[in-house]
């Protein structure tokens, strides 16, 4: 749902373009609940002109392999939240936000979890379970040692950034 119109959206950007006023103060002036809404219709319109604000389908599933990527070029390149979602097209910062912390808390296998009840199979259980033991084993074992692989090598990454990055901070201080 869309609170606040395309109009009204374009005419606090371009009242904060032309120096209208500060963030918070237009967000006062149009009863907008965060000044950041306004920094992100800003970027946005500076990314996409006059269409952005065209009601766009924001893509309702990513993938773990997407959020993966995310958000390592996050690390990769110190970006914030909303310099990551205007580069990758993502409606809302907040959303990479929850995938971080997805991953701090849970690990790699928490950005590859499914959402929602998982679909019941409608065929015959008995043929299916004599079956499904020994295919499923093999495939849980197959699917937990690649995201065990895709945790490593997001980790490495992560290891040689910060190294990268106390180095860096070393070659400054002398």
């Amino acid at each position: 749902m869309v609170k606040f119109s395309n109009e009204c959206r374009e005419k606090v950007v371009l009242e904060y373009l032309n120096g209208g006023g500060g963030t918070h103060d237009l967000a006062k002036k149009y009863g907008i609940g965060s000044h950041t809404t306004i920094l992100n219709w800003v970027n946005q319109y500076k990314k996409y002109g006059d269409k952005a604000f065209d009601v766009r389908s924001p893509k309702d599933v990513y993938d773990g392999k997407f959020k993966l990527e995310v958000l390592e070029w996050m690390g990769k390149n110190r970006a914030s939240l909303r310099e990551t979602s205007l580069h990758f097209d993502i409606t809302t910062p907040s959303t990479i936000l929850s995938w971080k912390r997805k991953f701090e808390e849970n690990g790699v296998e928490a950005l590859f979890k499914q959402r929602g009840r998982p679909i019941e199979m409608k065929s015959n259980h008995e043929y299916q379970q004599g079956k499904n033991e020994e295919s499923s084993e093999l495939e849980k074992l197959q699917r937990e040692n690649r995201l065990l692989r895709i945790e490593n090598e997001y980790l490495k990454k992560l290891k040689a950034l910060i190294q990268e990055s106390e180095d860096t901070d070393k070659s400054k201080r002398k």
